[in-house]
């Protein structure tokens, strides 16, 4: 399952919620600190690959 990173506006802390892409703009997310609903999601880079990427690969022997 993903994990997505966030920050919490009220306390400033950062944390993840893990969750599944169908959940991602459903989910109420509240912050574990303070409780506060006023989180923002994180752009983050992320750890998966695609098979895409090495498509054009070309053998230069």
């Amino acid at each position: 399952m993903p994990h997505y990173d966030h920050l919490c506006q009220k306390c400033k802390k950062p944390f993840v919620v893990e969750m599944k892409i169908s959940e991602v703009d459903k989910k109420k997310i509240t912050c574990p600190e303070c409780n506060s609903d006023d989180v923002i999601r994180q752009v983050t880079n992320s750890s998966f690959t695609s098979e895409s990427i090495n498509r054009y690969v070309w053998d230069k022997s």
